[in-house]
C-alpha cells in the first residue's frame, strides 16, 4: 500500500456559507465518513485547518511571512490514507460527501518516501 495525502482546498470558508443546519450535516457526514475510513483501514489521520495561517517564504536572502489571503483558495484540511494506486486514492477522494455541497476541491498526492527523511 502507498501512502497519499488528500489536501481539501475551498475558496474562502464554505462553512460559514451555509445554515446552521447544512453546517451540522455536513459535519455529521463528513464525520461518517472519516469514522468509516478509520475502521476500514484506509485513513490514519485527518484534520481540519483554520483560514487564518500565514506563508514564509525567502527571497533574495530575506526571509519574510505573509498572512493566507482567505478570500483565495486555501486548503482547508487534509486526509492521510493508504491505497494501492493513484486511481484508487482518487475513488476515496470523490467519494467524500462534502462534494454534495459547497465548492471543494480534493488534491490527491503520493507521499515520496525518501531514505532519512520518512520513518
Amino acid at each position: 500500500m502507498n501512502e497519499y495525502i488528500l489536501l481539501i482546498r475551498a475558496k474562502g470558508d464554505p462553512m460559514a456559507k451555509l445554515p446552521k443546519d447544512k453546517q451540522r450535516s455536513h459535519i455529521e457526514k463528513t464525520g461518517a465518513f472519516i469514522k468509516s475510513m478509520h475502521e476500514e483501514g484506509v485513513m490514519t489521520d485527518a484534520q481540519p485547518l483554520k483560514p487564518q495561517g500565514a506563508i514564509v517564504s525567502k527571497a533574495e536572502d530575506k526571509m519574510v511571512h505573509i498572512a493566507i489571503d482567505t478570500d483565495r483558495e486555501v486548503i482547508a484540511g487534509y486526509y492521510i490514507i493508504h491505497a494501492k494506486t493513484l486511481d484508487d486514492a482518487i475513488k476515496v477522494a470523490k467519494s467524500d460527501p462534502r462534494f454534495e455541497e459547497g465548492n471543494w476541491k480534493i488534491e490527491v498526492r503520493p507521499v515520496m518516501q525518501v531514505e532519512g527523511i520518512n520513518q
